[in-house]
């Protein structure tokens, strides 16, 4: 049995620090919080997506590129890591994955070490909302399954994602803790909103809602858009931004060009973690228009402890994140004529939302590193100190679903 006190902890993950994007995001933040604990030896293995490389600070492995073919990347994860999993005296105490594929390139060696798998969401049904093929979605199934069967505990960030692992992939639920995401308070904090505009180069005058997602279907880009559409000739003084990247940036764009809106309507791309806050601060509300697979929405979170608050669909894990700050930010549905309705009433002056200091002490109440680390570290120490599988079996059962304290 290896010691409470001197764990070794494998963070498998998905790319370098800054290239954008909720896991990596989570996944590095995880890292710096536990990096922090006395006793604690944990390292990174990440790929590197983007063109520029931010040199690898001690305990960070980049193993490759995502430019690389699929088979060599999970080629050179399995040379870099296979050793380490079948030494005895390097083994770690506990391999946290977070994502299907690279967690895959371990099999079947994984079972060697306890696997703690932090679930971001489902890979497999994610493509097929997306539109890709039966077999490409099929073949990520299997990769999912093969990979969840080798846990001995799951962590899903809300409650929807929980049900979604019991039921899709048939998840001993007594192996799910629901332990949510985080953010930095530290620097996502409320400011100067007019400074903030300047610096980005936004309408000092308007109103501005702000959305920031991945410009795909099932984020739902396209009832937004006609809701603001909708809004627009009767609240002339608002305008919609718009950020991030994805596939359906011509199509949205060809939606406001054809509503006579390009003047309103701003899509900025891909916004860089140094502008991240003053996005957050710059804007008047956050939209959050999700329509499927929603497991926690760090976006939302980043916004609430910028000080901005935040209108979310009922999908996932989304009216989590408002729970006890009020029930006015969860919309009725999630279809265009719901939020018509709520932005044309919020518009109006008949919403009242909650001001920036209660929209951060909310998020300090509920999604700091300083709750979440812990209780993820306690997870890993129990996993870790389980030694057969009679008592892992025995320690889920026993276990409680961990929650924001």
């Amino acid at each position: 049995m290896k010691s409470m006190n001197s764990l070794k902890i494998l963070q498998l993950g998905m790319h370098e620090r800054g290239s954008g994007g909720g896991v990596e995001c989570y996944f590095w933040d995880l890292f710096d919080s536990l990096k922090a604990e006395p006793e604690l030896n944990v390292d990174a293995v990440y790929f590197q997506h983007g063109a520029t490389q931010p040199p690898p600070a001690p305990n960070e492995r980049c193993i490759g590129s995502t430019g690389q073919a699929g088979y060599r990347r999970l080629w050179n994860l399995r040379q870099a890591v296979l050793p380490e999993l079948m030494s005895n005296a390097d083994q770690p105490s506990v391999v946290a994955s977070h994502f299907a594929l690279y967690a895959a390139a371990l099999l079947p060696n994984l079972s060697r070490v306890p696997h703690v798998v932090h679930f971001h969401g489902p890979w497999a049904i994610e493509s097929a909302v997306e539109g890709r093929g039966a077999a490409n979605v099929f073949l990520k199934r299997m990769v999912e399954r093969a990979v969840y069967s080798s846990a001995k505990a799951f962590i899903a960030l809300s409650q929807s994602f929980m049900d979604l692992l019991v039921k899709e992939y048939r998840v001993d639920p007594g192996l799910v803790h629901i332990i949510p995401g985080a953010v930095d308070v530290r620097r996502f904090c409320p400011g100067d909103k007019s400074l903030a505009r300047e610096r980005l180069g936004w309408p000092k005058d308007a109103r501005i809602l702000f959305c920031l997602r991945r410009l795909v279907r099932r984020m739902g880009l396209k009832n937004l858009l006609d809701a603001f559409c909708d809004v627009a000739e009767s609240h002339s003084d608002v305008t919609l931004i718009v950020g991030g990247t994805g596939p359906l940036r011509g199509e949205l764009e060809s939606q406001i060009n054809d509503r006579g809106l390009s003047d309103r309507v701003r899509f900025t791309g891909f916004v860089p973690n140094e502008d991240l806050v003053s996005a957050y601060r710059a804007a008047d509300l956050a939209i959050f228009p999700s329509q499927a697979l929603e497991g926690f929405g760090s976006a939302a979170v980043e916004a609430m402890s910028s000080g901005t608050p935040i209108l979310v669909t009922p999908v996932g894990g989304l009216p989590e994140l408002v729970s006890g700050l009020g029930s006015q930010l969860v919309l009725r549905d999630r279809g265009t004529e719901a939020i018509t309705e709520w932005l044309d009433q919020f518009l109006s002056g008949k919403i009242t939302l909650p001001s920036p200091e209660e929209c951060h002490r909310h998020v300090q109440r509920n999604f700091t590193w300083s709750i979440v680390a812990r209780q993820i570290l306690t997870l890993y120490r129990n996993v870790a100190t389980a030694e057969n599988n009679e008592e892992r079996s025995g320690f889920a059962q026993r276990s409680r679903r961990a929650q924001p304290q």
